[in-house]
C-alpha cells in the first residue's frame, strides 16, 4: 500500500545516501560512519559531521511514489450509481425466473426443432424420389428437374436443349 512505497522510497533515498558515504572496502556489518565492527551509526562516538553540506539535501528527501505525484480524477458518481442499479435489477431479475416453467419452454422449443427437421427431411426425401421418377425412362443426356411452379422441365447437357415435353425415347 502507500505506507509501503513511503517505506521503499525513503529507503531508496538512504541507501544511495549509504552508497555516497560508505567506502566499499568497509565490512558490511560495520559503522556507516567511520567502518568498524562492533557499533552501528547512531551510538559511533568517532563525531559527527553535517551529512547534508557533504552531500546535498537532495540525497535525504525520499521521493513521492507515483500514485502520489499523479492528480487523480474524479470518479463519475451518478455513472456508478447507475450501473450499481441496472446490476441490482439483472440480479433481482435472474433470482425470480421460474426455472421449471423455462425448462419446459426449451424443451418445447426443443421438440419444436426436431420436428421441422425431421419435416425437412421428409421433403427433401420426396423431392428426391420424385427427381429419380422424373428421370426414369429418359434418353441417355437427359435430366429431369421441377421449375419453382413445380412443372417438370428437361435439359440434356449435352446439345444444350431444354424443352417442357418429356424428350421422345431413342
Amino acid at each position: 500500500g502507500p505506507v509501503l512505497a513511503a517505506r521503499r522510497a525513503a529507503g531508496d533515498a538512504m541507501e544511495r545516501h549509504h552508497q555516497l558515504r560508505r567506502d566499499p572496502d568497509w565490512s558490511p556489518h560495520g559503522c556507516n560512519l567511520c567502518g568498524k565492527e562492533g557499533h552501528q551509526a547512531a551510538t559511533c562516538c568517532n563525531g559527527s559531521m553535517n551529512w547534508i553540506d557533504r552531500f546535498g539535501l537532495d540525497a535525504f528527501i525520499p521521493r513521492k511514489p507515483y500514485y502520489d505525484i499523479k492528480p487523480r480524477e474524479e470518479p463519475d458518481y451518478a455513472d456508478i450509481e447507475a450501473r450499481a442499479k441496472k446490476y441490482a435489477q439483472a440480479k433481482l431479475a435472474a433470482d425470480s425466473v421460474d426455472t421449471a416453467e423455462a425448462g419446459k419452454k426449451f424443451a418445447q422449443e426443443l421438440s419444436e426443432k426436431e420436428k421441422a427437421e425431421a419435416e425437412e427431411k421428409a421433403r427433401a426425401a420426396k423431392q428426391q424420389a420424385d427427381l429419380e421418377e422424373l428421370n426414369a425412362g429418359l434418353p441417355q443426356g437427359w435430366r429431369g428437374y421441377r421449375a419453382p411452379n413445380g412443372k417438370p422441365y428437361y435439359h440434356n447437357a449435352a446439345t444444350g436443349v431444354t424443352q417442357w415435353k418429356p424428350p421422345a425415347p431413342e
